[in-house]
């Protein structure tokens, strides 16, 4: 029995636990960053509702808070459906670079909030 030693078979296995471990914490790393952009244009609009908030400081919010991460919006789409309800849907394009290949996504957000003094 040897010890110490490392054979040609166990470098393999160690380097593609490695290599697994880097892509998995890329992936959740995504997916997390993009939970993260949901938030933080949910907050920042939660800031500006009432009366001065109107489809293009929406739109404004949105791609402010896109372009401070460097993407870009594609679609970004507002209704005001009463005077309490927005809705709002965007859509983005989010790049995961996987070391040995990269991942392009289009994320499709729909969500709403109610606007106080509306």
């Amino acid at each position: 029995m040897q010890k110490g030693k490392i054979t040609i078979w166990n470098l393999a296995f160690f380097l593609i636990l490695v290599f697994a471990a880097v892509l998995a914490v890329r992936y959740f790393g995504t997916g997390i960053e993009k939970k993260q952009i949901k938030k933080e244009i949910f907050d920042e609009m939660g800031v500006f509702r009432g009366p001065q908030l109107t489809d293009a400081k929406i739109r404004e919010i949105i791609d402010q808070v896109l372009r401070k991460r460097s993407l870009e919006p594609i679609e970004v789409n507002t209704e005001f459906k009463s005077n309490s309800m927005i809705e709002f849907s965007y859509k983005y394009e989010i790049t995961t670079d996987y070391i040995l290949f990269k991942r392009t996504e289009i994320v499709d957000v729909v969500d709403g909030m109610e606007n106080y003094g509306g």
